[in-house]
């Protein structure tokens, strides 16, 4: 059972839609009769005789959470009850996009690691007769792979966030829906999805250049130790500065992607209704996020060491695990476990995206009315 996609009227911001100036939230009057409360924590009813306080009817649940405020378990449980109710496109879509993602990487790394190791061998066999032209060689094949593998992760990787957010964002009304489904109405949304992905990062690089030149540029033209010593340390400053800095936006402009694509909004408009919804929710956002990730590579890590630990033990096996071979080939094991991991992770950090974009919307404009509706239909 599937919904009419992306731009569905319960996804539309409180100002727009039906023209009215805002969605009502549960107990607010639209000029006649009013809105009866839907999840049960806007207005409380009355409890029986002799109740210790008011009752509280339990909160509409179609999906995989209850349409009300949510805390950080519900959160977690609701992403674990969307792999469960769609496996194949929560699972499946990211092994797609993890293999095919992680195979040019890993081409991309085989490619510059066998031309570092060979550089290194005419080194030591003939010193006198290196020369720096072979360096400059072996980085213009090794760059165009390393960036090319670098943008297809980034585009990639958002194009994965957003069609499993919409995937999410139906699960939450107790629907699923196919790849071919999700295809059709992710498409429209691509390159606005890649351009989202190019400005958050861009963002993020300028806030590292800014932060980290005064440092860079006092360690470049130094002529004594004291210099040296103000270059270290404003680069140090710099470095927590470009943290920080990153961390902000990350928090502000996670939601950017929910917004898109649920509410069918531009690049600018996206980043700015995040910053809007984000608003008096840094800190609860920022834990939440942080928190959800530690655990994320955590468990990403945790796979990954076994194939780290058989692909060490191969290469030494070898005889020679400074050889070309099997150092390839230990790169080969450590990304499969990479890949085994991220298949998982993925899924789940977009599912807690989502969740916390229907949160903050239920808490500030009564989504949980407007979600209950649409489950109804």
């Amino acid at each position: 059972m599937g919904g009419r996609g992306v731009g569905d009227e319960q996804w539309q911001r409180p100002d727009e839609g039906s023209g009215a100036p805002g969605v009502p939230g549960p107990g607010e009057h639209t000029g006649g009769a009013p809105v009866p409360p839907v999840s049960g924590w806007g207005v409380p009813s009355p409890g029986p005789v002799g109740a210790p306080g008011p009752f509280r009817p339990p909160a509409p649940r179609p999906g995989i959470v209850p349409l009300r405020p949510l805390g950080l378990g519900e959160i977690w449980d609701g992403a674990f009850r969307a792999f469960r109710q769609n496996p194949k496109v929560m699972v499946g879509l990211s092994a797609i996009v993890v293999v095919t993602t992680s195979l040019v990487s890993l081409v991309a790394t085989v490619v510059t690691t066998r031309d570092a190791l060979g550089l290194v061998e005419r080194l030591q066999a003939s010193p006198a007769d290196f020369s720096a032209d072979e360096v400059f060689s072996v980085v213009q094949r090794s760059l165009p792979l390393i960036g090319l593998s670098f943008v297809l992760q980034l585009v990639a990787v958002q194009v994965l966030n957003g069609m499993l957010i919409t995937s999410v964002s139906r699960a939450v009304l107790g629907r699923t829906v196919g790849f071919g489904e999700l295809w059709r109405v992710c498409r429209p949304r691509l390159l606005r999805l890649i351009g989202l992905s190019v400005v958050v990062s861009l963002a993020s690089l300028l806030v590292g250049v800014v932060t980290l030149a005064p440092g860079i540029l006092l360690l470049v033209f130094s002529d004594s130790g004291t210099q040296v010593g103000l270059g270290v340390a404003a680069a140090v400053l710099g470095a927590l500065a470009w943290a920080v800095g990153a961390a902000f936006l990350w928090v502000k402009w996670s939601m950017a992607t929910p917004a898109m694509l649920l509410e069918g909004l531009g690049i600018g408009a996206s980043l700015a209704r995040s910053f809007r919804l984000t608003r008096r929710s840094f800190w609860r956002l920022f834990g939440i996020q942080l928190l959800t990730a530690v655990v994320v590579y955590a468990v990403v890590a945790a796979v990954g060491f076994p194939f780290s630990i058989v692909g060490s033990a191969v290469s030494t096996a070898s005889g020679d695990p400074t050889g070309t071979g099997p150092v390839v080939l230990q790169q080969s094991i450590t990304t499969l476990g990479s890949m085994v991991g991220s298949i998982v992770a993925y899924p789940f950090l977009a599912s807690v995206t989502a969740l916390l974009y229907v949160d903050l919307r239920m808490r500030r404009e009564g989504l949980d009315v407007e979600l209950h509706r649409a489950a109804l239909r």
